[in-house]
């Protein structure tokens, strides 16, 4: 994905009047959004289309239901158990393209990898800190330590009481 925009990039500058160049950063957001926007289109299109079908399935019953009542019998021919199953299947489709949890991991996938992505960066300015205050603090650190280790071991000069 990020090739195609690599062969797009110049026109793109072009018509956005940009002398820079567009970043690898703003490549991937873009890569991104294209990403979430053909899940949230395929999402809408299973959604439509099994609506579509739901709807003609049961006209189709509903026609061929009247025809057999109309000829004095109603059986379930297997075509009737069909079009009953077809029209189960659709709407289970139905139903998969509305759940709230699938709408909502197209974007949270996302979002975790964000805040990922922050945490990293936080990390790396951390360790990239200055060397001078790494230096100090480990000084610190080493007194405090050597403070603790006086008070933990006994005094061996013992006190002479005076009488």
């Amino acid at each position: 994905m990020l090739e195609l925009f690599k062969l797009v990039e110049p026109f793109l500058t072009l018509m956005a009047g940009q002398r820079q160049m567009i970043t690898e950063k703003s490549l991937k957001l873009s890569a991104e959004i294209l990403n979430q926007l053909r899940k949230v289109i395929t999402l809408v299109a299973m959604l439509l289309g099994s609506l579509v079908l739901f709807c003609l399935g049961m006209s189709y019953f509903i026609d061929r239901t009247l025809d057999q009542l109309d000829n004095g019998a109603f059986q379930f021919t297997p075509s009737l158990i069909f079009l009953v199953l077809f029209m189960l299947l659709c709407l289970a489709v139905v139903l998969y393209a509305t759940n709230k949890n699938v709408w909502t991991s197209i974007f949270k996938k996302d979002r975790d990898e964000e805040e990922a992505e922050r945490l990293e960066s936080q990390r790396s300015q951390r360790e990239s800190s200055n060397p001078i205050e790494t230096a100090i603090s480990l000084l610190i650190l080493d007194i405090v330590k050597e403070r603790e280790e006086k008070r933990k071991t006994p005094s061996t000069t013992s006190q002479h009481p005076e009488a």
